[in-house]
């Protein structure tokens, strides 16, 4: 029997297409998930807890251009997008993204405006695909206004309009409060490294 040559990404996109989704692109806009701009206004589209990306060095906290951060893995992140928007466990089969991959900026690592869920098996698309990545950048620049200070402001991909994009997540209100008793209740790594850095609200646990 004959080996076939078989890619991976070549088989899902056949399967979107065949699907009611038709392309890969509209797949990932009606199955992404961002924070209602109303939560992010609250928060000045600014990052929840000075936090980078640092799997070796978790825990710990060091000086950073001035300013005292924290390093972690992917948890605090996920913590930030799942506290503001009441996700009181991790949903099953969705992954959370960063829109810009700067896991080395502060500003953006746990920046609300910066991360948004899809399901598993899309995911990697967003880390890999240029079509979809500039979808994303704008779809966020769109909804907030957003970009990092150290990108441009991302050009508008010409199918933009032609996808039917899903809903955000539903509007939180006074998300500094809700964000203060998560802090307050918990005893973590992101609540132990906030201690000694503060954070967006600059409200530590007693």
């Amino acid at each position: 029997m004959q080996q076939l040559e078989f890619d991976g990404f070549q088989a899902l996109q056949a399967l979107i297409e065949a699907s009611a989704y038709q392309s890969l692109a509209q797949a990932v806009a009606s199955l992404t998930l961002f924070s209602h701009p109303d939560t992010v206004a609250q928060t000045g589209a600014r990052a929840i807890f000075p936090i980078i990306r640092n799997f070796k060095r978790r825990g710990e906290v060091s000086e950073l251009d001035g300013r005292l951060v924290g390093f972690d893995d992917n948890t605090s992140p996920t913590e930030a997008f799942s506290w503001a928007n009441g996700l009181t466990r991790r949903p099953r089969d969705l992954q959370f993204n960063h829109v810009y991959s700067l896991s080395s900026d502060p500003a953006c690592y746990t920046n609300l405006a910066n991360l948004c869920i899809s399901p598993s098996f899309l995911a990697k698309l967003t880390d890999t695909d240029k079509e979809i990545q500039a979808l994303l950048r704008y779809r966020s620049f769109d909804l907030y206004g957003w970009h990092p200070e150290t990108e441009k402001q991302p050009d508008k991909p010409r199918t933009y309009d032609d996808l039917i994009w899903a809903d955000t997540m539903h509007a939180r209100g006074n998300i500094r409060q809700i964000l203060e008793a998560q802090v307050q209740n918990r005893d973590n790594r992101t609540t132990r490294i906030i201690e000694q850095t503060g954070w967006l609200f600059e409200k530590t646990r007693d």
